[in-house]
């Protein structure tokens, strides 16, 4: 399961940042200047929830090589995982939630 996690996560890490890096460029020079915006906008979420995805299974492969049953080492990679996660989703939606803005 952990593996197919792993492939799956590293190809959408590949996909999605190749996109964002494209959309980026195309935005910055002024090539489908709304439609990279449009990507940039919508996909950072997704591209986030990847990102936590690969590097979580990641970590977790490397610290535990023989992929035994390990659910403290799990504990201690996906708590920090998951606040890093809400933290993203938090700033994405500042606005909509009311926050104090500067």
């Amino acid at each position: 399961m952990l593996q197919s996690i792993h492939r799956l996560s590293g190809l959408l890490f590949f996909l999605l940042g190749s996109i964002l890096f494209a959309a980026y460029l195309m935005m910055h020079n002024g090539v489908y200047a709304n439609e990279s915006a449009w990507w940039l906008q919508r996909a950072d979420l997704p591209f986030a929830l990847v990102t936590v995805l690969f590097a979580g299974s990641s970590l977790f492969k490397s610290l535990n090589p023989r992929e035994k049953r390990a659910p403290i080492l799990a504990a201690f990679i996906v708590i920090p995982l998951i606040a890093f996660f809400v933290f993203v989703l938090v700033l994405n939606f500042w606005e909509v939630l009311g926050l104090p803005t500067v």
